[in-house]
């Protein structure tokens, strides 16, 4: 056998090597972005997909909308079921699921439980949210709410994207059609 053939052979295993090599490398990383395409980009996504994917399929989570109570109860029922989480992780999790796939709740209409359950705050806490918006009026943002004392300001904003406050507000009546006057209304042309 030839010199130049000698080399070709072990050459050749090597090139199928790094190629089968980069080939399952290519495949791990496309099949890890499917694996979060399903789910909004904001922070905590990574950490959702890294807990959650091993057991659940993408669409039994990202078609849920649930307040960030349940989704707390949910996660929770995970780590009963065997899920690794550790603390810091539980939160980042519960925050990423209840801002990005949370429940919107009409915060001008909502009973103190449903307030409690949004924000998975104290039901006293809820109590005095309500209380507030029963003396003051339909809120019109969550800096109000943020505002009141006692109440967890920066879970309030965490929230905000899940509050409508279109409910409880005055409606504005659409606007009078102008009058037509006999000036602007002319003869067909002949």
């Amino acid at each position: 056998m030839p010199a130049a053939f000698r080399w070709l052979v072990p050459a050749s295993c090597v090139l199928a090597s790094v190629v089968t090599v980069r080939a399952s490398w290519i495949d791990g990383s496309v099949q890890s972005s499917s694996r979060t395409a399903a789910f909004p980009d904001q922070p905590g996504r990574d950490v959702v997909v890294r807990i959650c994917m091993d057991c659940h399929a993408s669409s039994d989570i990202t078609n849920r909308r649930e307040s960030r109570f349940r989704w707390s109860v949910i996660v929770d029922s995970m780590i009963g079921e065997g899920a690794k989480i550790n603390d810091k992780d539980f939160e980042t999790a519960v925050t990423y699921l209840s801002v990005a796939l949370g429940k919107r709740v009409k915060i001008n209409d909502a009973p103190a439980k449903v307030v409690a359950e949004t924000f998975d705050i104290p039901p006293e806490d809820a109590d005095k949210i309500v209380k507030v918006r029963t003396e003051r009026g339909p809120f019109k943002s969550w800096q109000e709410i943020a505002a009141i004392p006692g109440i967890d300001a920066k879970r309030v904003e965490e929230q905000r994207a899940n509050l409508d406050f279109t409910a409880g507000l005055p409606r504005v009546p659409p606007a009078q059609a102008a009058p037509v006057s006999s000036d602007a209304v002319s003869a067909p042309r002949r």
